[in-house]
């Protein structure tokens, strides 16, 4: 039941489409951890027109003699130069000393030739607001004059700093992850609401039709987008058709029934006069006894479809209880009339605490069917009782009567079915009344079913599902 109720709300459309823009989101996030492989600030290989521009910049180096210059400065601090063209820098690989580098940028300087010494591939690098290209090997005579000594050559060059804010984000992944869904959280779930609110209105709106409540929703066609807009029109309008075909079936068993009594009735009054004139006779006996059962059977037809429509009109809440306490009673009353044991046990709890939603005639009427049933079938001993299962309400009415033959058992809910003819001229009836119990019950989306009964003749068994408060209490 947990794992079923867990499922449900996983299945649910707000979840499924929330979970899906985190499904985007987090395809995003992946492209977020790739862009900063792009981010200048990566080292990168210098490659093509930007070697050769280097390469043109270490001629013009040497030419304008730029390095004599950074020798100078060998032992004493190198100053500052606010300008946005390309220094050379040299780094002495057997000393590890870093000649023409200024205080301020000499701990990223130092960071870029400890990363790159190849000279095969010089790399390239951005920090904040300067840029380092290099290695690129060079020989540059002693000062003694000698001989040469090797050193690497790198390239410094301001360039416009990258804005605060998005260099923290670069190097903090995490908070770049917390910006986004502190951003996109509020908004994504103001779209699921946008779009699962209009079909929860429409599900209600279905759930009132299927009770019986035909009136239309005009929110449906006033919220939402404009597809569910439209649905919610096109529900409406098959609502307007559901209440005029209910309509037009009043009309027509108000016809069928006038229709239908008045040459019954003429039939009944020729009878009459019959026997007046003829005298007792088998002939209009057996005319009165078919014209009987078929004014019978018309009242139980008509019975059975003004139970159709009747359950949609009148529905409300109320107790279980009330469903069984005055019909207990008359049953308590008939069996003791007719010398048949009758028990009733009531097995749940509390049970004002539990309700149905639906037509306590229609559902009373059905339970009194079924008693008058066993009453007129069982030999001495009929057993009723209730209990809850599953949410559902469970009654439970047992007989020791003959019984009916397994086969029976879905068949006996059929209109107009009859088990044997000997046994219907004994006991009467058109075989309409369980036919009307099951259509009772299964508009109040419960179910009943036949079975063997441990008393030796036929159970009967109701199920309802119990008011939960979900869906319209018109």
């Amino acid at each position: 039941m947990k794992f079923s109720a867990y499922f449900s709300r996983l299945n649910s459309i707000t979840t499924q489409i929330f979970a899906s823009f985190w499904v985007v989101f987090f395809l995003l996030l992946l492209i977020v951890f790739i862009v900063p492989k792009f981010d200048s600030r990566n080292y990168a290989e210098l490659r093509g027109d930007d070697l050769r521009t280097y390469q043109k910049q270490i001629v013009t180096t040497f030419r304008e003699n730029q390095l004599s210059r950074l020798l100078i400065y060998k032992n004493r601090p190198f100053p500052l130069e606010q300008t946005t063209e390309i220094r050379p820098i040299l780094f002495n690989t057997k000393t590890q000393l870093i000649l023409g580098v200024p205080e301020a940028e000499s701990e990223r300087v130092r960071q870029f030739t400890t990363t790159s010494q190849n000279v095969k591939t010089p790399l390239v690098k951005t920090f904040y607001d300067i840029e380092i290209a290099g290695p690129f090997s060079v020989h540059i005579s002693a000062q003694d004059g000698n001989q040469e000594e090797p050193y690497l050559l790198y390239f410094v060059q301001r360039v416009d700093p990258q804005q605060k804010f998005v260099t923290e984000i670069f190097d903090r992944p995490l908070l770049l992850v917390f910006i986004i869904m502190a951003l996109s959280s509020p908004l994504l779930w103001l779209l699921t609401l946008r779009i699962s609110r209009p079909i929860r209105n429409l599900n209600e709106a279905a759930q009132a039709v299927s009770q019986g409540n035909f009136m239309v929703n005009p929110i449906l066609e006033k919220k939402g987008v404009n597809e569910l807009r439209q649905v919610g029109k096109s529900f409406n309008q098959m609502t307007n058709s559901l209440e005029d075909l209910l309509k037009t079936h009043r009309m027509l068993l108000s016809s069928i029934s006038h229709e239908l009594r008045t040459p019954l009735t003429r039939l009944q009054l020729a009878a009459a006069l019959l026997r007046r004139r003829l005298g007792e006779n088998n002939e209009i006996t057996r005319i009165e006894t078919e014209t009987e059962r078929m004014d019978l059977m018309i009242n139980d037809l008509l019975k059975l479809s003004r139970n159709q429509m009747n359950i949609h009109a009148s529905r409300q809440i109320f107790s279980i209880e009330e469903l069984w306490n005055d019909v207990i009673i008359d049953t308590e009353f008939e069996a003791e009339q007719r010398n048949i044991n009758f028990y009733f046990k009531q097995n749940i709890y509390a049970p004002e605490k539990y309700f149905l939603y639906g037509n306590h005639q229609s559902l009373t009427s059905a339970l009194e069917n079924i008693l008058r049933n066993a009453l007129k079938y069982t030999k001495s001993k009929i057993a009723a009782q209730t209990y809850l299962e599953d949410q559902k309400l469970m009654i439970v009415i047992d007989d020791n009567g003959a019984g009916i033959a397994e086969e029976e058992y879905d068949k006996i809910f059929q209109p107009f079915y009859r088990i044997d003819e000997a046994r219907t001229r004994k006991t009467g009836g058109t075989g309409l009344g369980l036919a009307i119990v099951e259509n009772s019950i299964f508009q109040h989306h419960g179910k009943v079913t036949a079975s063997k009964s441990p008393l030796g003749g036929l159970r009967i068994t109701l199920c309802l599902p119990l008011y939960t408060g979900g869906g319209s209490a018109h």
